[in-house]
């Protein structure tokens, strides 16, 4: 009967323990792999907290800049009510000025002998209505208001004598004209002026 006889033990020896260190190799590997993928997913994680903690600062940014916006609107809504406040008194006042201006001009066109009961302003148009008792004062009286610097546009319109006043004969008239808040010389110069500027 013939039986085996491993002659050279060490080489089974060998092959067993390059098993095991393969084995072992491979195990490691695996650890060594799901190490590194749970070490990514930490720092996934980690990034994805950061991003979102950056999301949060621009959401409440945001937010800050969207009320500083609704009061900068209100802001501007109270200052465009406060400038038509102020263009409305200016008006006010440019109206009220004109008005003393017109009446402090009217002594110097208006000649002795004529006597002007009604002025109906409108805006920068008046008419005038009165009574003369020449119409050499009326004549002289249109030269006055045609010759100003601050009229523009004058028109008589009419001329009725024969209208008896306190036992004396008077002649009625009607005129208009434009009067401008500035000389009209000065006013032209000023055209110019922004003409030029506008070139």
């Amino acid at each position: 009967m013939l039986h085996d006889i491993n002659l050279l033990p060490w080489r089974e020896e060998k092959r067993q323990q390059y098993k095991q260190r393969f084995y072992g190799m491979v195990v490691l590997g695996v650890l060594f792999a799901a190490f590194l993928q749970w070490c990514g997913s930490l720092y996934i994680d980690h990034l994805k907290s950061e991003q979102q903690a950056r999301n949060q600062q621009l959401q409440a940014y945001i937010a800050k800049l969207d009320k500083q916006l609704v009061n900068l609107k209100e802001i501007e809504a109270k200052h465009k009510s406060i400038l038509t406040r102020l263009r409305l008194v200016e008006s006010l006042q440019n109206e009220r000025n004109k008005t003393t201006d017109f009446m402090n001009l009217m002594p110097e066109l208006v000649p002795e002998g004529v006597y002007v009961d009604k002025i109906k302003m409108s805006g920068r148009e008046v008419e005038m209505a009165g009574v003369s008792d020449s119409t050499a004062r009326l004549a002289t009286m249109l030269d006055n208001f045609e010759n100003s610097t601050w009229l523009a546009d004058v028109e008589m319109h009419s001329i009725i004598s024969g209208k008896v006043l306190f036992g004396k004969k008077f002649q009625s008239f009607k005129l208009s004209f434009r009067f401008d808040d500035q000389p009209v010389e000065v006013a032209n110069e000023a055209n110019k002026v922004a003409k030029k500027g506008a070139q």
